[in-house]
């Protein structure tokens, strides 16, 4: 029977040329994680440089446009971050404040959560879009972070999985 005699020939063929791109793709990871190790190494050197550059303790020409780089990256990060602190407090004083009333308070107690106008101050049942005061539009505030009831981590509203434990959600 050479049919099944070649057929086996084959098969054999396919199941080492697997065999070796996995043994191959095993290699090619142990290089990149020694690669991986290396740079975590040439990291640690150049930030162990650069701090002593920031201390006064080294003047080496040959690093000095570096330095002077990391130096301006380092403001460039500094400022933005400032930037976004800025953004994040203006949209936090005009954003609706959504807010639970005790029992001393005027409102309705059927409607539990309110969504104060940002224009007028006026609470506003939640779900409201429209201020019941002055007509401002009322937008619905953004979802909170959820935990994970696996892990306890702190979960991004909207994700459909735990970033610490895998954990997914419905």
């Amino acid at each position: 029977m050479p049919f099944l005699d070649k057929l086996g020939g084959i098969a054999r063929n396919i199941g080492d040329k697997a065999s070796d791109a996995i043994e191959t793709t095993k290699l090619n990871s142990k290089i990149n994680a020694e690669k991986n190790s290396i740079t975590a190494c040439m990291r640690q050197i150049g930030e162990y440089y650069y701090n002593r550059h920031q201390e006064g303790g080294l003047d080496d020409p040959g690093v000095a446009e570096l330095f002077a780089d990391i130096d301006a990256h380092n403001k460039n990060i500094a400022e933005t971050q400032a930037e976004i602190a800025r953004i994040q407090t203006e949209s936090a004083k005009q954003a609706p404040q959504v807010v639970t009333p005790t029992p001393q308070q005027s409102q309705p107690s059927a409607a539990p959560e309110w969504i104060i106008c940002p224009s007028c101050s006026k609470a506003n049942q939640m779900g409201t879009k429209f201020c019941c005061e002055c007509g401002a539009v009322l937008e619905a505030p953004a979802p909170q972070n959820r935990f994970c009831p696996e892990c306890g981590g702190s979960v991004p509203a909207g994700s459909k999985f735990c970033g610490g434990c895998g954990h997914k959600f419905e």
